[in-house]
């Protein structure tokens, strides 16, 4: 793979015992339409206690729950992640923003969930944003989107220099670029089935002092890197379809107006000093849901905002 070859070998080597998936990580669900749902369970084990479906980012898979499993144990919470189509061990197919809300609620009703909370992490915000508008508030108790990436048409607004706009050419361009330039840079470094090439590449993406730290914690801790790994090798074991399909979804339409999403339950939660989505894809989040909807972390970046308010962040979710 371009780029890989000459990839140095990571700091410390994977822990292969990290990269096993256990029973409760490889669950999946037959749909009504014949397709599988893949997801994982993770926290309480109390069937009583509050549920949180969570939505990985872009690239990512169900996995991403190992990172919250002893938080949502001790505040006795259920998380439950799923993946997205053809990411893990769910089908490919052409599904969009609006399909997806039938697809949690299905799987809601497979498990005996009358109620629920969503967390929609990075690329996933979009997708907890359409369950907020869609799901019924019976069944929905609250939306959180923490680092969320806004629609398309936000770029111009969000990103500086993409401010002017030639005749309509921008919108047509930028989705034109997304799809056949940006996401393919986005997704290439991931793949390899090595786990250590693939745990280079994430110490890579860490630049901050604050990243670093976060990424070289021992082998008990929950987000240690080779969770991550895990992860991502889940991610791509369709090959990229999972990821090119969640690109193209992004770049459409999203086929519903925040306007329309009750909002006095939806949480943004975003750090200032985010790259990968900046601050100001939120603030044009929180403006079109009427405003008052957005806490911004100082000084937290895309990833470093987990590492001192993730039991926060899921507390909320626990018991809205």
């Amino acid at each position: 793979m371009f780029g890989l070859r000459d990839t140095p070998p990571p700091s410390v080597p994977p822990d292969l015992s990290k990269l096993k998936l256990r029973p409760e990580e490889c669950q999946s669900l037959t749909l009504p339409d014949t397709r599988n749902l893949g997801f994982a369970t993770y926290g309480s084990g109390n069937p009583s206690d509050p549920v949180i479906f969570m939505f990985h980012g872009m690239p990512g898979s169900r996995i991403v729950g190992r990172g919250w499993d002893k938080i949502c144990k001790r505040i006795g919470a259920r998380l439950i992640t799923i993946d997205r189509p053809g990411c893990g061990l769910s089908t490919a197919a052409d599904r969009g923003l609006t399909d997806w809300p039938e697809d949690v609620v299905s799987l809601a009703d497979h498990l005996g969930i009358k109620q629920f909370s969503i967390l929609g992490a990075s690329g996933g915000g979009p997708f907890a944003l359409a369950c907020a508008r869609f799901i019924p508030k019976e069944r929905l108790r609250g939306t959180s989107v923490v680092c969320g990436i806004g629609a398309m048409e936000s770029l111009p607004d969000t990103v500086p220099y993409l401010s002017w706009n030639l005749m309509g050419i921008t919108p047509w361009f930028l989705k034109l670029a997304a799809r056949y330039v940006l996401l393919p840079s986005l997704v290439s470094p991931y793949l390899t089935k090595d786990p250590s090439r693939l745990k280079r590449v994430l110490e890579d993406q860490c630049q901050t002092p604050e990243e670093k730290a976060l990424i070289n914690s021992d082998s008990d801790n929950d987000s240690s890197l080779d969770n991550a790994v895990a992860q991502y090798l889940e991610a791509f074991k369709q090959g990229t379809v999972g990821c090119m399909q969640d690109g193209t979804v992004l770049t459409r339409d999203w086929g519903f107006d925040l306007k329309e999403v009750d909002s006095e339950r939806v949480w943004l939660v975003h750090g200032d000093q985010d790259v990968q989505a900046p601050l100001k894809m939120a603030q044009w989040i929180d403006e079109r849901l009427g405003g008052g909807r957005l806490r911004v972390l100082e000084g937290k970046t895309h990833f470093t905002i987990w590492k001192d308010h993730s039991e926060e962040i899921f507390r909320q979710c626990a018991e809205a």
